[in-house]
């Protein structure tokens, strides 16, 4: 396909953060005396805001209260140095995303996280001006796996589903690609590894976004 528009999760997509992400869930968890969460339950979530991914693993230990103190904590460790320290970025990546521009490709950034902190992570990668749109939980009225982030870039470009390519990591970036109708894209630098992302019905696998080829 040749797109017109082409779509980015940012964690595990733009950057090599899915980790860091857990720690950082967990370490909130523990801070409200949760502490039997497998890593996996957190990973399920992925592509949803961090109140839902918090909330749904503590499961009976929930309480109001509890996700306040431990969303509170999660925040202030990923807005700070401690995150950006456990983070890996992808090679070549700005240099990848200017050549698309140069294609004539608009590029859009379609994550679950607080807009500060995308921007923040942009900028950190040295991508923040190459993006022509960037969605975050502060536009929409629900996160992924609901379709709301990309049918809102879509229209905002005003091309069609079958025109828009959407770069993934996780089960629930999937689900939305394909309530959506776009092609999807996986990468592994995320969740998924090659054999669980060619049982998920997907377009295109690539090892990370910069091997991305039309």
């Amino acid at each position: 396909m040749n797109p017109k528009l082409i779509i980015f999760d940012q964690d595990g997509v733009l950057v090599k953060s899915n980790d860091a992400h857990v720690e950082a869930c967990q370490s909130a968890l523990r801070k409200v005396g949760i502490t039997d969460v497998p890593d996996e339950e957190i990973i399920k979530h992925f592509g949803e805001n961090a109140l839902v991914t918090l909330k749904n693993s503590m499961g009976s230990g929930y309480t109001e209260k509890k996700l306040k103190v431990a969303a509170e904590h999660y925040y202030s460790l990923t807005f700070s140095d401690w995150f950006l320290e456990r983070i890996e970025k992808i090679p070549n990546l700005r240099e990848f995303l200017i050549k698309l521009k140069k294609k004539k490709i608009k590029l859009a950034v379609a994550s679950g996280n607080p807009n500060s902190f995308i921007e923040k992570i942009l900028k950190y990668l040295d991508v923040n001006d190459v993006f022509d749109l960037i969605i975050g939980i502060n536009d929409v009225k629900k996160s992924k796996p609901d379709p709301e982030m990309l049918l809102k870039a879509i229209e905002h470009f005003g091309v069609k589903p079958k025109e828009t390519l959407f770069v993934a990591d996780a089960p629930n970036d999937i689900i939305a690609g394909k309530k959506a109708g776009v092609k999807i894209a996986v990468v592994l630098t995320g969740v998924l590894d090659r054999k669980r992302a060619e049982k998920l019905g997907i377009n295109f696998i690539f090892e990370d976004v910069t091997k991305l080829k039309f």
